[in-house]
């Protein structure tokens, strides 16, 4: 995974904090129809954390100073883990 470890552990406990307020909304999400993707974006969302790059706009972590977005999702299927398949089965 590409994302530092400090950025890394923020995510981790700023998407837990979300997720634990509504642990079924996985399955919400599943029977709306909507993909796993969309459900770990929308927590990162809600999460109000700023992601910048470190120059121009400056975040709560500078994710896009060394990384994109594929690496982004990356860290939040691992933070996520067994609460939401990582497949894209409904994309």
């Amino acid at each position: 995974m590409k994302i530092k470890p400090s950025d890394f552990a923020i995510l981790r406990t700023e998407i837990l904090r979300i997720h634990s307020r509504s642990p079924a909304a996985a399955g919400e999400y599943e029977r709306a129809g909507h993909s796993h993707k969309r459900f770990r974006w929308d927590l990162l969302w809600a999460t109000g954390l700023r992601i910048g790059d470190g120059i121009g706009t400056q975040g709560d972590v500078n994710i896009y100073a060394y990384a994109n977005d594929d690496h982004i999702d990356t860290a939040l299927r691992a933070i996520l883990g067994a609460d939401y398949p990582s497949t894209e089965s409904t994309q």
